[in-house]
């Protein structure tokens, strides 16, 4: 996956968050680290310090960055 698609990826996965916190009464808690997490692995995608990463949340994915 190209280093673009990759960090569009991600924020499409954060933006799934965000609208489960807003529609979730509790919970959000857990789903707040994963934003969290997930802001911290857009930002190191995208200066290029990750080549590689895995979620294992709801649906497993393994991603490899290619430029």
């Amino acid at each position: 996956m190209r280093r673009i698609s990759a960090v569009n990826f991600l924020l499409a996965r954060r933006r799934m968050c965000l609208d489960r916190i807003a529609a979730a009464t509790s919970g959000g808690v857990q789903l707040q680290r994963e934003v969290e997490f997930l802001e911290r692995l857009v930002l190191n995608v995208r200066a290029g310090r990750l080549s590689t990463f895995e979620l294992t949340h709801a649906k497993a994915v393994a991603v490899v960055i290619t430029d």
